[in-house]
């Protein structure tokens, strides 16, 4: 299930000056997932994923170079 947008938070939650602490929290982590920027795009559906690798045998860090 996807998490609600802040605007579907507030609908829900009615007005900010009845909220509890644990509302502000939740809706303040709805805002920030909000903005988040991600350096990788996200695949589409039906896009086939890049094989997964394992670490570099020789320093245990990372992918291996191709």
């Amino acid at each position: 299930m996807a998490s609600p947008t802040p605007a579907q938070f507030r609908a829900v939650h009615g007005d900010m000056d009845r909220w509890q602490a644990v509302d502000f929290e939740v809706y303040e982590h709805l805002v920030e997932n909000q903005y988040v920027v991600h350096p990788w795009p996200r695949p589409e559906p039906g896009d086939r994923l890049p094989p997964r690798q394992g670490p570099d045998p020789a320093t245990g860090l990372g992918p291996p170079p191709d």
